[in-house]
């Protein structure tokens, strides 16, 4: 069974139609709206309420998707779907007795490294940096966007260190809405060609994820397809979850 939240967003949506339509799990799907689809439960995870976490009960994997959907907030508006759903969210697959939480991490917890002057690696341990600002704002300038990534991820090794629970959070990269295709990348600059995911890569890095086997307790890994000259370092999840991306983007 497997429980997605934030499942009519750009994310939520690709995801779901992915898994119902190439395997045979079971899906229960959470959002604060439905938008027509009778299938989705109405839920506010930033308010703890029994009639939501009930749907938790007897799911084995939950997929944290659910997040406002702006990269550039005010740090007052990212408390509630940021912090506290997040908080709701994890309990709530603990008590229904989940064994994994997969957590829609982003590339925002190292967007600093676009602009401080080197050509660092971005491994899943490299220092978090979470400075990607809007064009025109001091370099550097930590987002709340990418700050509350991070504390994702860290409350996430909180619970798989005090309740045992698998935990894998994903910092994923550039992925439009829709179509996607890689050559609309040659209208964005060199920092999100090079960290596009593409639909298919997505989805089977998420797929990955959730077949992932029983000893990966906690980990962190990057979700950006097979793009040319990129810094996202991608061999951990290849040998953490088996993750082996079919596209790229290649800007010649």
């Amino acid at each position: 069974m497997i429980l997605i939240t934030g499942a009519t967003g750009n994310l939520g949506q690709k995801l779901s139609d992915h898994l119902i339509q190439n395997t045979n799990y079971e899906i229960r799907r959470l959002d604060r709206e439905a938008r027509g689809e009778p299938d989705i439960l109405e839920a506010d995870l930033s308010e703890w309420a029994p009639a939501w976490a009930s749907h938790f009960v007897g799911v084995d994997t939950v997929i944290h998707l659910a997040a406002t959907a702006n990269p550039f907030p005010s740090w007052q508006e990212m408390i509630r779907p940021n912090l506290d759903a997040v908080i709701n969210v994890y309990t709530a697959a603990v008590q229904g007795g989940a064994k994994r939480i997969i957590f829609a991490s982003s590339n925002h917890v190292l967007g600093g490294y676009r602009e401080n002057g080197t050509d660092t690696s971005l491994h899943a341990d490299t220092p978090p940096l979470p400075g990607m600002t809007e064009e025109g704002d001091p370099p550097l300038n930590t987002t709340p966007y990418g700050a509350f990534k991070l504390v994702g991820e860290r409350l996430g090794k909180t619970y798989a260190d005090i309740y045992g629970i698998s935990f894998i959070g994903i910092r994923i990269g550039f992925i439009r809405r829709g179509e996607n295709p890689a050559a609309d990348n040659d209208n964005y600059e060199t920092w999100l060609q090079q960290m596009w995911l593409s639909n298919r890569d997505y989805c089977q890095l998420m797929q990955k994820c959730i077949e992932a086997d029983d000893s990966v307790k906690f980990a962190i890994i990057n979700g950006v397809s097979n793009n040319q000259g990129m810094r996202w370092e991608i061999e951990t999840a290849r040998q953490l979850v088996g993750f082996v991306p079919e596209d790229g983007y290649d800007p010649a």
